[in-house]
């Protein structure tokens, strides 16, 4: 029933990483592209917290636990800082749409 249980998170998290790199790679429009990069991040978390609660080490679900949250912290900055960075180059009209070649032709 355990390795079922395993096979299930690592196959779900497996899935989420692929979608994740799926839409990065696919898609052009930026904000779509972060979006991807987070379900991507959540996949990496819930392999993480999955395999650190699985040791059966108090000290590995603990470790596990702090680096996720130190993971989430850092993708909350990241994404507001780069939706801000996105949203205020389209309001300043230096894009015309909210592109990955829009922001390659500018360079």
């Amino acid at each position: 029933m355990i390795i079922i249980g395993l096979l299930l998170v690592i196959l779900t998290a497996t899935i989420l990483i692929g979608i994740g790199v799926w839409g990065m790679v696919y898609n052009k429009n930026l904000v779509k592209m972060l979006l991807s990069l987070e379900v991507s991040f959540n996949g990496i978390t819930l392999l993480v917290l999955y395999l650190a609660s699985t040791t059966g080490i108090l000290g590995m679900v603990k470790l596990g636990a702090y680096i996720v949250f130190l993971g989430i912290a850092l993708a909350i900055g990241e994404i507001s800082i780069i939706v801000s960075v996105i949203l205020y180059m389209f309001k300043e009209k230096m894009l015309k749409e909210i592109s990955q070649d829009e922001v390659r032709s500018e360079e």
